[in-house]
C-alpha cells in the first residue's frame, strides 16, 4: 500500500478509491503553462544569489519545467510564484499577465483544484533575442555581398566624349552575373 507523504495532494475520494498526486505535478503543469507565454525569455530560480546569476546561462538550457515555479497548496486552493527572465523589448505588464491567466487555467483546468493567485517576479531581462536578430542580419548582409555582380562598367553618358564629361555625366551599368548564367544554360532546341 502507498504511503501519503506530505507533498502528495489528494486529488479525489470516491467510492473506488483516493486519488493522490505528488505536489510537484502542480509546478510542472505551472512551468508548462508558463513557456507558452511569448516574451518569457525563461525561468530561474528565486533566490537571487550571485551563484544564481553565474548558473543562469547553463540553466537556460535546461528543460526543467519546475525551475523558478513555487508552489503553495492549502486544501484546495493553490498559490504560485513564478520567477522570470523576459525577454528585451517585450510589455511586462502583458507578459505577467498573460503568465497568470495561462498557469491558472492550465492548473484549474487539469487538477480541479482552485487558484487563488499567481505571483510574477521579474528577475532580469534577456537580450538573447536581439542578439540572434544582429547576427542573423550581419549574416544575411555578408551573403549579399558575396552576390554582388563580377564587373562593373563605368561608361561617358552618350553623345559625350570622356575628355569632354564632368563626374556627374558618367553612367554606370551592372552587369548581372546571374542573368548571363541563366541565359547561356537555356535549353537548345530541338533540331
Amino acid at each position: 500500500m502507498a504511503e501519503n507523504n506530505m507533498s502528495d495532494v489528494r486529488l479525489d475520494e470516491t467510492s473506488n478509491g483516493t486519488v493522490y498526486f505528488v505536489s510537484d505535478v502542480l509546478a510542472t503543469i505551472a512551468g508548462l503553462a508558463v513557456t507558452e507565454v511569448e516574451g518569457v525569455a525563461n525561468t530561474v530560480s528565486g533566490s537571487g544569489t550571485l551563484v544564481d546569476m553565474f548558473a543562469r546561462k547553463a540553466q537556460s538550457n535546461s528543460k526543467n519545467l519546475t525551475r523558478g515555479i513555487k508552489v503553495d497548496v492549502n486544501g484546495n486552493d493553490v498559490t504560485v510564484n513564478v520567477t522570470i527572465i523576459v525577454e528585451y523589448g517585450s510589455p511586462v505588464p502583458e507578459v505577467a499577465s498573460g503568465i497568470q491567466e495561462n498557469v491558472k487555467k492550465a492548473i484549474e483546468t487539469m487538477t480541479g483544484m482552485n487558484v487563488k493567485s499567481v505571483d510574477v517576479h521579474v528577475q532580469g531581462v534577456s537580450f538573447e533575442r536581439e542578439n540572434r536578430a544582429v547576427a542573423e542580419l550581419e549574416m544575411t548582409q555578408r551573403k549579399l555581398l558575396e552576390k554582388q555582380p563580377a564587373s562593373v562598367a563605368i561608361e561617358p553618358a552618350e553623345g559625350k566624349k570622356p575628355e569632354e564629361t564632368d563626374d556627374d555625366d558618367f553612367v554606370l551599368e551592372l552587369e548581372d552575373v546571374e542573368d548571363e548564367n541563366a541565359e547561356s544554360k537555356k535549353p537548345e532546341e530541338a533540331n
